[in-house]
């Protein structure tokens, strides 16, 4: 299967972990993907407790090489995703400007 979204291969790369975040988020919350909308309030929205927080915090670094998220200043999906991304392409982002 070949995906290409953006004009890239790291913008490809950047909607495959977002599509797989975004199954992490429909897991743990018990909503359809089609349903994610990144204007959701994790809190307010989608209901996160403390256990909720765990439950994704734990899948995010399982799935996503230990990355943890500090949910306090993300509280919105998109924070959270713009973290998210952010915090996985921070060397590459890194290492394009010091070429």
């Amino acid at each position: 299967m070949c995906v290409k979204v953006g004009n890239d291969e790291l913008d490809s790369v950047k909607a495959l972990m977002t599509m797989s975040l975004n199954a992490l988020i429909a897991e743990v919350f018990d909503v359809e993907l089609d349903e994610i909308d990144r204007n959701l309030s994790l809190s307010r929205d989608l209901g996160m407790d403390s256990e909720k927080e765990n439950e994704l915090n734990e899948l995010i670094e399982e799935y996503f090489d230990g990355l943890v998220i500090n949910f306090t200043k993300n509280d919105s999906l998109d924070a959270l995703f713009q973290t998210f991304i952010d915090t996985e392409f921070e060397v590459i982002s890194q290492e394009k400007t010091s070429c």
